[in-house]
């Protein structure tokens, strides 16, 4: 007989990230929960892939930092102590070789001729600490020391999720002389760099320039150190580019003219202008959910003149090549594709397939070549999603989880999760929170409702579905699972996180069919959330900017906090102290009213963390995240 999933089974979870090629092998790096530190561990891992011979090379490290440099495996380590530096070291036999420490935390190096090309972080408040003294640097720091009881902030935005206050901190560029170690900056200290490609001895970017207000559009500059000139090739003041590429030895802007989250065209960087070269309603990187994922991946590889990228095609992750002129799928099949590298001419990817972990397979085959984490499922329930649809305005697809010794003569209670985003989706991969739910004997269903990634740009459209048609999705959902499985209506409830905890939310203030909901990392008041919210750019194409009255109008009726008064149901509120994306403030505004009105709830708050909690927040509060909400959910179903 199967066991069941319990909630304490994840720190068995391994979680594979930043796979690259050198030297004819794979690398990638594996996270594992350090429960006695609350922590966790890396280490990294080469692959042979021809006997598929894995083999740990360095770590157990808190922190593992690698990339390949002119086909050597180079470790990146930041020293602790006062002063800001980061030392890169070959990896030799399983030991480091230090061979370069700049004064500024740093990226990955790119080789340049005669020069490392670096991404590096600068402070306005010192724009010039990466060639000061260590005198003036100590001075930098003691001053900074006498600061560290005051907030001062003159710059918007001024703070980032997951990073913290940026008020003054830059993204900046770097060429430092591979002999002599001098350091010289080519940005100017204004100047917040977003992307980096280099072509031909010239290194382009994509950047925002400003002094205390950020653009919202990026523009594209070519850096050409022959003659230092720092050239503007596109002044943008209407496109949302996400990203800069070539490919057929053109250079490309990957983007939007209509909004930042319509699909992501690719326009041709040339004469001052963007010139469309394919129209595309994808969104190229993985929207795919899941709670099992840690570190940093690769969603765009280059192989020749083509680039090859990770976007979702209705509910499932797929790779797709540009060769410049078009986007061709070059995967097919469910599950999420994670992360890309090329061998040669053989493409590899880090992925989730058949309701497995991460592993690394070959693409397209999806041959596996690990087993890291064959064993922790293993005489496992691992429930099998069971896809049905139902229809509101268009086809909504979800699935249905069926409980651990399903009988279909018994009724059972169910838990509706929705996703975060909105634009992201579920897929058919392996979802933690999910599967303990079933293995506790309830029934779990999903969907991607309207405003949800993979079908298109009037699918997904926010101004028309956000907040209206996407909770008529969600309730003609739940009736169509309610016709399809025995599930007991007296026993339903409902959560999700981000845009899942904004809809559970509207939920409770729209209806009294649940029975208990749990609200993660939420927004209830969207005009509130507007001005102290780190992705406030990415909803000014909404409604504007709510600053007069009839903006201010239309972002109060899309708040839940507005309908306050039709609550009934008992909700739990998860939410994270350092939440920059759906601030700390939002769980409490609802909590609030709710309390003054009589209805049950109850807040957690996690101190030190942030909206990704769920994802990679600290091992035992990711498990108590699941006791709260599981123990929350179960206390009002039994």
């Amino acid at each position: 007989m199967a066991q069941a999933i319990q909630i304490e089974l994840m720190k068995d979870y391994r979680y594979l990230s930043n796979l690259y090629a050198a030297k004819g092998d794979l690398y990638y790096t594996e996270t594992m929960a350090d429960m006695e530190n609350n922590d966790y561990t890396q280490k990294l891992h080469r692959l042979n892939v021809s006997d598929k011979t894995d083999t740990v090379v360095y770590g157990p490290e808190k922190k593992v930092g690698s990339f390949a440099l002119n086909d050597e495996v180079v470790i990146k380590k930041n020293p602790e102590g006062e002063l800001i530096e980061t030392v890169y070291a070959y990896l030799k036999d399983g030991n480091t070789e230090d061979f370069l420490c700049v004064p500024f935390a740093g990226g990955e190096l790119k080789d340049f001729g005669d020069y490392y090309l670096l991404e590096g972080e600068t402070d306005r408040r010192c724009p010039e600490y990466y060639r000061s003294s260590e005198q003036e640097k100590k001075t930098f720091h003691e001053k900074l020391k006498k600061e560290e009881d005051y907030l001062v902030l003159n710059e918007y935005p001024f703070f980032y999720n997951g990073v913290g206050f940026i008020n003054g901190k830059r993204n900046s560029l770097f060429l430092i002389n591979k002999e002599t170690k001098e350091i010289k900056r080519i940005t100017p200290e204004t100047m917040d760099v977003e992307g980096v490609e280099v072509k031909d001895g010239k290194i382009y970017m994509l950047a925002n320039d400003y002094e205390s207000m950020k653009k919202m559009f990026a523009s594209v500059y070519c850096y050409d150190p022959i003659g230092d000139k720092l050239e503007t090739l596109y002044k943008n003041e209407k496109a949302f580019i996400r990203r800069i590429l070539f490919a057929d030895d053109r250079l490309f802007a990957m983007g939007s003219f209509d909004t930042c989250i319509s699909g992501h065209s690719f326009y041709e960087v040339k004469d001052n202008d963007l010139k469309l070269v394919y129209k595309s309603e994808w969104m190229y990187y993985n929207t795919i959910g899941s709670d099992c994922r840690y570190g940093k991946t690769h969603g765009m590889v280059s192989k020749d003149k083509d680039v090859y990228l990770i976007t979702v095609d209705n509910e499932r992750s797929i790779v797709v090549k540009f060769d410049g002129k078009e986007v061709t799928p070059v995967s097919d099949g469910e599950g999420s594709v994670d992360d890309l590298a090329f061998i040669g001419d053989q493409l590899y990817a880090i992925a989730m397939k058949d309701m497995k972990l991460q592993e690394v397979y070959k693409v397209p085959s999806f041959e596996q070549l690990t087993i890291v984490n064959e064993e922790v499922l293993k005489d496992r329930y691992v429930a099998k999603p069971e896809r049905f649809t139902c229809f509101n305005e268009d086809e909504i697809v979800g699935w249905a989880l069926k409980p651990i010794d399903y009988d279909p003569n018994k009724k059972y209670p169910m838990v509706l999760d929705i996703h975060g985003g909105p634009k992201t989706a579920y897929g058919e991969v392996f979802y933690h929170e999910m599967q303990v739910w079933a293995s506790r004997g309830y029934f779990v269903i999903f969907c991607n409702p309207h405003c949800s990634d993979g079908k298109g740009d009037e699918f997904a459209n926010y101004i028309k579905h956000y907040g209206a048609t996407d909770y008529y999705d969600i309730m003609a959902f739940v009736d169509k699972a309610l016709e399809l499985y025995p599930i007991d209506p007296e026993r339903l409830t409902v959560t999700g996180g981000s845009y899942g905890g904004y809809m559970t939310n509207w939920i409770i203030t729209h209806t009294d069919r649940f029975k208990a909901a749990a609200s993660q990392r939420s927004i209830s008041n969207r005009v509130a959330d507007f001005y102290y919210s780190d992705y406030s750019y990415d909803t000014t194409y909404e409604n504007g900017i709510p600053l007069d009255e009839k903006a201010i109008e239309l972002f109060w009726d899309r708040s839940p906090l507005k309908y306050v008064s039709n609550a009934v149901t008992p909700i739990l509120f998860i939410q994270s102290t350092e939440d920059f994306r759906c601030p700390f403030p939002e769980a409490l505004q609802l909590f609030s009213a709710l309390k003054w009105k009589g209805v049950e709830t109850r807040i957690c708050g996690f101190k030190g963390e942030n909206h990704e909690l769920s994802r990679s927040g600290k091992p035992l509060h990711r498990i108590r995240r699941l006791e709260e909400i599981t123990d929350w959910l179960i206390s009002h179903t039994s």
